[in-house]
């Protein structure tokens, strides 16, 4: 059983914009990473940097996990913070994995700095549960790396960026996400101080179809697949029973392409007594789209 802490390395103490949103967001990419390499058989835990006051903490969290593997989630945004504590990582000889967003778009621009040894692109479940296998199992080499689909490494010099493992087809086959290795308190305490709601992230599908170029890199790609309206529901009346949210909000890539699934989550929503209101992550623009009356019965 490989142990691997995963790192979130957002600090809101150190981030004055992030704390003037007031609306920090849960790493759900990275709670489903979590959710999926535990229910695989591996040890796992979370650095959440979103409420640790610093570095110090990250270094502390190194030293009480002791994991094989570090992994790192990386956005634009926290690019450089995600560099520092692999630096700190890699001073103490840990292997260090990055992912996400960011990496997915330039895996070889992460590759460039000498504390990070992988970088996993597009989807991760599969790929890290894969190289935590071969950790486990003490064959992880560069030899066995030309071979793994959806990471990019180092091979005496050159970068190596492999081709991306295929996506995930059947969502419903994922667990949920691992949601109680952070402190969720903490989240929706701030919600509900600064914006006067509690609201959860929530997925229901992966992927978009329409291929625009400014995120034609993105870690879900083009292949568009939506969970069933029955796993989505049954989230939805487990976190209603767990947290007693008001509001969820939806971080899917794209939404509403289908008024049929809609349709059957609002009545599946409805019979499981799940339905709370939800919101985008953007504006709706049009008020003429007939879907209208289906969102709202959620």
């Amino acid at each position: 059983m490989a142990k691997i802490l995963l790192c979130h390395p957002l600090f809101l103490k150190l981030n004055p914009d992030e704390q003037a949103a007031s609306s920090p967001y849960f790493p759900l990419g990275l709670l489903y990473l979590a959710g999926y390499v535990r229910e695989n058989g591996h040890d796992v835990a979370i650095f959440d940097g979103t409420f640790a006051d610093g570095e110090a903490d990250f270094t502390a969290a190194l030293e009480l996990h002791q994991p094989d593997v570090v992994g790192i989630s990386a956005l634009l945004p926290t690019k450089n913070m995600a560099l520092r504590l692999a630096q700190l990582a890699h001073e103490q000889n840990y292997m260090v994995i990055f992912g996400g967003p960011d990496p997915t778009k330039s895996p070889t621009q992460y590759l460039n700095h000498e504390q990070v040894d992988i970088v996993v692109h597009h989807e991760g479940e599969q790929t890290i549960h894969s190289l935590l296998n071969q950790i486990d199992a003490g064959s992880l080499t560069v030899e066995s790396l030309r071979n793994e689909l959806g990471v990019a490494y180092r091979d005496q010099g050159n970068f190596i960026v492999n081709k991306p493992r295929p996506p995930i087809e059947d969502l419903d086959s994922l667990p949920l996400p691992a949601r109680d290795l952070i402190e969720m308190d903490r989240y929706l305490n701030v919600w509900e101080e600064t914006n006067g709601y509690a609201s959860m992230t929530l997925s229901t599908s992966r992927g978009c179809p329409y291929g625009c170029e400014w995120c034609a890199d993105a870690v879900h790609g083009q292949s568009y697949r939506q969970r069933s309206p029955g796993s989505v529901a049954a989230e939805m009346k487990l976190l209603k029973k767990t947290y007693n949210i008001d509001r969820l909000r939806l971080v899917d890539d794209v939404d509403g392409i289908k008024r049929e699934w809609l349709e059957e989550w609002a009545e599946t929503a409805d019979s499981l007594d799940a339905v709370i209101p939800f919101e985008a992550l953007n504006d709706l623009e049009r008020q003429d789209i007939p879907m209208l009356d289906v969102r709202d019965s959620l």
